[in-house]
């Protein structure tokens, strides 16, 4: 991801966080968006703010993500 697109990716889960917790539902923030040329739908909206909730509790290592990306380049890993 470029960092354009991170910065918009965060600026934009920031605003489903800020919304969500003022209490909107994920159906009017899907809209929202929506009507702003952003096409995302309410269980977008929800499964964002549950990875929000666990990808921000720990960070995975690096080296985790090496290995898997090895055994798939090496024929390794059998995806089911």
């Amino acid at each position: 991801m470029k960092p354009g697109q991170m910065w918009k990716f965060h600026g934009n889960l920031n605003r489903i966080i800020d919304m969500d917790a003022a209490g909107v539902g994920a159906n009017a923030i899907a809209g929202v968006f929506q009507d702003n040329g952003i096409n995302i739908n309410a269980n977008d909206v929800r499964s964002l703010l549950k990875a929000n909730e666990q990808l921000t509790r720990k960070a995975l290592p690096k080296t985790e993500a090496q290995k898997l990306i090895q055994q798939v380049d090496i024929g390794g890993f059998e995806p089911v």
